[in-house]
């Protein structure tokens, strides 16, 4: 459970499993019921991938910028942005487990299925603070703790979920305030249903 998964592979195929996109238009769903989302703010979606989440909430932003360190991903993405004509969304390739962090500030930043992938989860919530605008907002939305029944290869995962307790102690630490956990979708996958959480928080 230490090796980086090889998303730029992924890529080409990730958006073919219905699951995927059930899940991103559950989760679009669920931020836009949490948070007073507006047309004057922009926004980051941290470990886009292939834009699932990104394009679902692009309508309802300013902006969108999509962040991921998969080139594969993004240019998946990419190719949508063009295809569909978004012209309100836009791509940066980041680490920012590596300390790398795109420009800008924003008033929201979102992820889904995304921190199970990532080692140190504090310090990319202290990093992530630093892009927010006073008052903005995260949205991460991950698997609630399934004890390794979700992955049928664990490669690049370095949690088994997450519980709303370890979510709120985690943005806690990070120093976020009215900090909120939802069940904001589920996932089916071979006869088994899978919960996912959505944390919402602020910055002061």
């Amino acid at each position: 459970m230490t090796e980086r998964r090889n998303f730029d592979a992924a890529a080409l195929n990730w958006d073919e499993k219905p699951r995927r996109v059930k899940l991103a238009t559950e989760v679009a769903a669920a931020i836009q019921e949490n948070i007073p989302l507006s047309k004057e703010w922009d926004a980051l979606d941290f470990g886009c991938g292939t834009g699932l989440l990104t394009l679902q909430l692009a309508p309802v932003l300013r902006s969108m910028t999509g962040v991921d360190s998969s080139s594969g991903m993004l240019d998946t993405l990419n190719n949508k942005i063009q295809t569909h004509g978004f012209s309100n969304v836009h791509t940066v390739l980041c680490d920012l487990e590596k300390g790398e962090l795109p420009s800008g500030r924003y008033h929201l930043i979102t992820s889904s299925m995304t921190l199970h992938h990532i080692k140190e989860i504090v310090p990319l919530l202290l990093s992530l603070k630093t892009l927010l605008h006073p008052g903005g907002w995260v949205a991460l939305a991950d698997l609630e703790f399934e004890g390794g029944r979700f992955h049928d290869e664990p490669v690049g995962v370095f949690h088994l979920g997450f519980s709303s307790e370890e979510l709120a102690e985690m943005l806690t630490k990070a120093g976020y305030s009215s900090i909120s956990i939802n069940t904001a979708a589920t996932i089916v996958k071979v006869d088994q249903t899978f919960p996912v959480l959505l944390a919402t928080a602020q910055v002061d």
